[in-house]
């Protein structure tokens, strides 16, 4: 008596059809497409020069210690300030200085904003990013110290020399009671954009690393 073959285990094979090899194909060519945009964005892109004109002795240990020393010294002409307004409430006003309460308020108002400088500055050495100033000049975190560098670049387009600063790109209107309109920017960003052509510009990113 003859035995029968079952073939209901044996594996099958998968189907190789033309669509996958299609699909296959238009994947490489996705890819050669886009490494060949790529390439081009990168040589249309402008090539800058960033030199340092002064390094700082101020890294991301020093900066962290400085903040917390401004921030302990701008709670003493707070605790004047603070006796001075409980001084009014209570009706006593033969006793206060007109004086003492202006020094300690110039005083807590500069060493607030000493500590907001201080806090962004080391935000900037902890992030090791590099923001525009003025005049083509940044300031940079690289190896979490602050450098000043002047930034050098040529347009790519028409090889006219170029400006770093942060450009606006987001508005909005606002009306005032007398009818009168004004735009106020909400967002800018770091690009370089050239003198010659402003419509010649090109977006940076701040946490490129080109030191």
């Amino acid at each position: 008596m003859s035995k029968k073959i079952d073939y209901s285990n044996n594996k099958k094979i998968e189907n190789n059809s033309f669509g996958n090899g299609t699909h296959i194909a238009d994947n490489i060519v996705n890819n050669i497409v886009n490494n060949i945009i790529e390439q081009k964005e990168q040589q249309d892109r402008p090539v800058y020069k960033p030199e340092p004109v002064w390094r700082s002795p101020l890294t991301l240990a020093v900066l962290t210690w400085l903040s917390c020393a401004i921030g302990i010294l701008s709670l003493l002409p707070l605790r004047e300030i603070v006796r001075y307004i409980r001084t009014v409430f209570s009706g006593s006003l033969e006793s206060l200085n007109t004086n003492d309460m202006q020094i300690s308020l110039l005083t807590f108002v500069a060493l607030s904003m000493l500590f907001i400088i201080t806090l962004t500055v080391r935000r900037i050495a902890k992030l090791q990013t590099r923001h525009p100033l003025i005049c083509n000049f940044a300031i940079s975190g690289y190896g979490r110290k602050i450098v000043i560098e002047k930034i050098y670049a040529k347009c790519p387009k028409c090889g006219g020399k170029m400006r770093y600063y942060n450009k606006p790109i987001e508005w909005e209107k606002k009306i005032y009671s007398d009818g009168k309109v004004k735009r106020e920017v909400t967002k800018r960003i770091p690009v370089l954009e050239c003198k010659r052509n402003h419509d010649h510009y090109y977006v940076v990113d701040c946490a490129e690393d080109r030191v």
